[in-house]
């Protein structure tokens, strides 16, 4: 029996029950509102709460990635159940978490780490994540849950439609949103996030009509093994859900789609009010 442990931080978006069916250890971030700083788990700052407040905050939230020995913490609570521990965190290019993360896994001996940048964030992380928890469940070897990992990251994508590039312009994640800003502020930009690359797919003047061609963009990926609807607590999200469910070639049922609302961390940056999806595709 595979004693093979997975780990991931709060930006992975992995739904609490299913962490905790599966065993997955959840690393948060932090963000700060204001004096407040607060850990990226739900306890003391709701999601919706958050994103309802977003808007009217006189100073823009910020976010930080765990200290090192948080990490730490959580590798060392897994000693004595695990013999080696994946830990699968966000993107590279657009957090420090991977280097926390590995910095942390030098200072238990004692147990095999092995790091993981995703190239993913949101539940395009989490699918993976998921992915290899279900793996190390069913008795997988740490090397064929690594070669699973890398398999579906190329077939793994996130788009998202955004209310507004003005919170991902404040972030400075994104080179291109910095330079664009001036000419592109008042419409609907279509992003998406595939092996670590923040791309932006078009822009359009209305809600409807980035919904049309987020829509259309699912269909032409062909048959989803997985598909996660995202939000950040925005209009429309049900008829949204069900367009997509309606256009998708789907591997599993429709009542196995997650609806998700995007962490803090990840809303800091992008914003109240939008709406995307994470899938899997077969290939």
């Amino acid at each position: 029996m595979s004693r093979l442990r997975i780990i991931t931080d709060s930006t992975s978006d992995v739904p609490p029950e299913v962490a905790a069916q599966l065993r997955i250890t959840v690393v948060p971030a932090y963000v700060q509102v204001g004096s407040c700083s607060y850990r990226d788990d739900g306890a003391d700052l709701r999601r919706e709460e958050f994103y309802t407040q977003l808007p009217t905050m006189p100073v823009a939230p910020t976010t930080a990635v765990p200290p090192a020995h948080e990490f730490t913490s959580a590798y060392r609570s897994l000693v004595g159940e695990a013999d080696e521990v994946i830990a699968i965190v966000v993107s590279s290019s657009l957090s420090g978490m991977y280097n926390v993360a590995h910095l942390a896994a030098q200072e238990v001996p004692e147990l095999k780490v092995h790091v993981v940048d995703s190239g993913q964030v949101t539940m395009g992380l989490g699918w993976i994540v998921i992915a290899a928890a279900e793996a190390a469940a069913n008795g997988k070897g740490t090397a064929e849950v690594l070669a699973l990992i890398e398999d579906m990251k190329p077939r793994v994508r996130v788009y998202a439609i955004l209310d507004t590039l003005e919170y991902l312009r404040r972030s400075g994640r994104v080179s291109w949103a910095r330079a664009k800003a001036a000419q592109i502020l008042r419409i609907k930009p279509i992003l998406e996030v595939f092996l670590s690359q923040v791309r932006n797919l078009g822009r359009t003047r209305t809600r409807r009509r980035a919904i049309e061609r987020l829509v259309g963009f699912v269909r032409g990926l062909g048959p989803l093994e997985r598909l996660a609807v995202l939000h950040t607590y925005a209009p429309g999200l049900e008829d949204f859900r069900n367009r997509l469910v309606e256009c998708s070639t789907l591997l599993c049922s429709s009542d196995q789609v997650l609806t998700v609302a995007v962490t803090t961390i990840i809303g800091a940056h992008v914003g109240p009010r939008g709406l995307g999806v994470a899938i899997v595709s077969t290939g």
